[in-house]
């Protein structure tokens, strides 16, 4: 693992969370009350003007955006150095924060218990586009499946280690905007839809796994190849976790960069694309050519392709 110096570890430390999240995730901030937030993902991760964040339902806590790295988004530490010192500059006025950073013991992954049926995110996918091959793949190998949680249905998507056995698993509610991560999950394994050839040497790399399969469906409508003649990985993010650990797996020539086309995307690809060249890859970037995302995308064309059908 890339070693970080005793500099980036400090300019990194001085970072506040609510710092980071005014700066590159303003989305999730939620006002609780005059000093409190909490956060869209997580409403009982409570986060007060002082930098000081407790995570309720978890048990942990922190104050400084290291802490929000290693215990909420579940970064390593190097990766979490390197991000906070890539996208912080140096002038800026973070208050600084000298509390040492604990690493914990990675968890057990626990997983949502599996419903018996499927028809809630069927619906759900089938409603946002994603055909039925693409999804009975994702269902049928694990990678996707129901659950239960507070009397609404679920969709979890499952990350796989290199064995096949689930490392991480995100929770999108079916009729909500209610999202979050398993307890136990670990960031570096993303949602990937695998290529039909083990050998491939083509990656696409999206934010979501709903893009992901989003850009699976759309290379299966066009039928101009076979819609598994590359590897999909979803990222949960701007995250380069998973993009390290699967180049370290897969013997990766092209890499197509799908990210979001928002301004956090576009700067996110531009820096990730650098950094792929920089190892030997070729890079195409191609967002998407409607909307913020991939599936925004595929809804517009099922929308023309049903118009046109009309006629």
């Amino acid at each position: 693992m890339t070693k970080v110096s005793e500099q980036e570890i400090r300019l990194a430390r001085r970072i506040g969370v609510l710092d980071y999240l005014r700066k590159f995730e303003p989305g999730e901030l939620v006002r609780v009350s005059r000093t409190d937030y909490c956060t869209r993902s997580h409403d009982s991760l409570i986060i007060s003007e002082n930098g000081l964040f407790h995570w309720f339902s978890v048990g942990v806590g922190g104050n400084n955006a290291i802490d929000y790295l290693l215990k909420v988004k579940k970064m390593d530490f190097v990766s979490a150095v390197h991000l906070l010192n890539e996208y912080a500059p140096l002038h800026s006025s973070f208050q600084p924060v000298d509390f040492p950073v604990r690493i914990e013991e990675q968890k057990e992954l626990v997983c949502p218990v599996p419903d018996s049926g499927n028809e809630a995110i069927k619906a759900y996918l089938f409603r946002r586009g994603v055909c039925s091959k693409v999804f009975r793949f994702c269902n049928d190998n694990g990678l996707l499946y129901q659950t239960t949680r507070g009397g609404y249905k679920n969709c979890v998507f499952v990350g796989m280690d290199e064995k096949g056995q689930p490392k991480s698993a995100f929770i999108r509610g079916c009729n909500s905007t209610w999202r979050g991560d398993a307890e136990g999950s670990q960031k570096k394994y993303g949602f990937c839809i695998p290529a039909e050839d083990p050998v491939c040497d083509t990656v696409e790399i999206y934010e979501a796994p709903i893009d992901a399969m989003s850009g699976a469906t759309l290379r299966h409508l066009h039928k101009k190849e076979p819609w598994r003649g590359v590897h999909y990985l979803a990222i949960g993010g701007l995250n380069y976790q998973p993009v390290d650990w699967f180049l370290d797996h897969h013997a990766i020539k092209t890499v197509r960069l799908c990210l979001d086309n928002d301004q956090r995307g576009r700067a996110f690809s531009g820096k990730l694309a650098e950094k792929l060249k920089s190892n030997g890859c070729l890079v195409e970037d191609i967002p998407p050519t409607y909307g913020k995302d991939y599936n925004d995308q595929l809804v517009h064309e099922l929308q023309i392709r049903f118009r046109q059908a009309e006629r």
